[in-house]
């Protein structure tokens, strides 16, 4: 991999430990460990590992990534120095390492609404389209105009139209983003008090401690922290990791835990679930990496 070591803007390390970007603990490593510093960058090594076929799973802040405990022979190709953001009217463009966080504090000083009811959480907007998170009954998806993505070896604009937005989905897991383009709304309201307690809700409801946010997706008819709670694991641990007892559908873990761990309790939730209330829970983490 000279070809990458000798790109400008481009960081590269070997042998990578997958617990420094993990938020819940791993024993995994990948082969290849890639940070572009550059939209121009991020596009040069693209180019390469698509050419010479090396697999590779782009990532951002990490924080509903599962990563496993075995060794990925790919690239991990980290987005999060990709930070350029601007502001026109009531159009923000961001490039996908953008902190969700830093985003919606750039369109309250510019008092454009929407964004503040998705405070706190951590994910970088390039993830957070991915996933169209959400929060409140609102998605991110909903403020899409445009999108920039590299797909099959092309960079293409996708309007708003061409993209599926769904709950806690979106067909951009198909892609890379690269920029998006947000369309707001200005506002002469309180929109930092809004923020603010959409913070003060999501530290009063959810737990703290080393975890990926919610694991389940809830369904139309039921809330997954509900029917975990009700199937009786509060509490419940394997290993070095456990189900919160302030929010069942939060996996807590200590520093040192590893990935099977995580997936033990996950597939034991699963089943538990299924045979006592008969719901088919569906992952909201994304598993990445090498599972042993």
């Amino acid at each position: 991999m000279e070809a990458l070591r000798n790109l400008e803007g481009v960081k590269v390390l070997y042998d990578f430990p997958l617990a420094k970007i993990s938020w819940v603990g791993t024993k995994g490593k990948a082969c290849y460990y890639v940070k572009p510093f550059s939209l121009d960058a991020l596009l040069d090594v693209l180019k390469i590992i698509c050419q010479k076929g090396i697999p590779y799973i782009v990532c951002g802040n990490c924080s509903n990534m599962l990563w496993g405990d075995g060794f990925f022979e790919g690239v991990v190709l980290d987005t999060r120095a990709l930070q350029a953001c601007s502001v026109e009217g009531n159009l923000i463009k961001a490039q996908a390492g953008v902190r969700l966080g830093e985003l919606i504090k750039i369109s309250l000083i510019h008092g454009l609404e929407g964004l503040e009811v998705l405070a706190g959480i951590p994910g970088t907007l390039g993830g957070a389209l991915a996933m169209n998170a959400g929060a409140f009954g609102r998605c991110i998806g909903e403020f899409v105009k445009g999108v920039t993505v590299w797909h099959d070896g092309k960079v293409l604009t996708l309007s708003r139209g061409e993209i599926d937005f769904g709950y806690r989905r979106s067909n951009l897991k198909q892609c890379i983003v690269v920029e998006v383009l947000l369309e707001l709304s200005h506002s002469k309201g309180d929109l930092w008090k809004i923020f603010n307690d959409v913070i003060e809700s999501r530290k009063s409801r959810f737990p703290k401690g080393r975890n990926l946010g919610s694991v389940f997706k809830n369904g139309d008819s039921y809330f997954a922290g509900r029917v975990i709670e009700e199937a009786g694991f509060k509490g419940y641990s394997i290993g070095r990791v456990r189900v919160s007892e302030k929010h069942a559908n939060f996996i807590l873990s200590d520093k040192d835990a590893s990935a099977q761990e995580y997936v033990e309790l996950i597939n034991l939730i699963k089943r538990e679930v299924l045979r006592k209330k008969g719901i088919r829970l569906t992952e909201e983490i994304v598993y990445a990496g090498s599972f042993i």
